[in-house]
């Protein structure tokens, strides 16, 4: 079907973005070093941009699990489900501590206060969706007791 084929190039996705993360947690420094030596003084937002990197990591590895198990449960039919919003509601937790970082961090490196916009509105839109499957999993519970 195409929903399965959709969720299932979704969860190849995800397993992409982790290794992508991995490989980015060991390379982050580099990767960091280069991007800043065209900067005036490099040395000066190198150790924020490091150090932002890897206090978002975790939060990061934490989303994407979420969205993996998430999208297991989907592929396996399994999709109005208390667990499916427990994941929700903790990918859009992560999501709102990773804006607090990034709002932190932007006092050091400005460009971060944007990251920061852009998750707070990820969290916004993660709680709609957790509150839309809320209420259907509430509805299919409902229906499971009238039949």
């Amino acid at each position: 079907m195409k929903k399965d084929r959709s969720a299932f190039v979704s969860l190849v996705s995800v397993g992409v973005l982790g290794a992508v993360l991995a490989a980015l947690a060991v390379f982050a420094p580099a990767l960091v070093s280069a991007f800043i030596e065209h900067f005036d003084r490099p040395e000066r937002i190198y150790l924020p941009i490091v150090v932002t990197f890897y206090a978002i990591l975790p939060f990061a590895a934490g989303v994407l699990i979420c969205l993996w198990k998430l999208l297991g449960n989907i592929l396996a039919g399994e999709v109005f489900l208390p667990q499916n919003v427990r994941l929700l509601r903790s990918i859009s937790f992560l999501l709102f501590f990773a804006t607090i970082i990034f709002a932190v961090a932007g006092y050091f490196y400005m460009p971060f206060y944007l990251l920061g916009v852009c998750a707070a509105f990820m969290v916004l839109i993660v709680r709609v969706v957790k509150n839309c499957f809320a209420a259907a999993v509430e509805l299919k519970e409902e229906n499971d007791l009238t039949v």
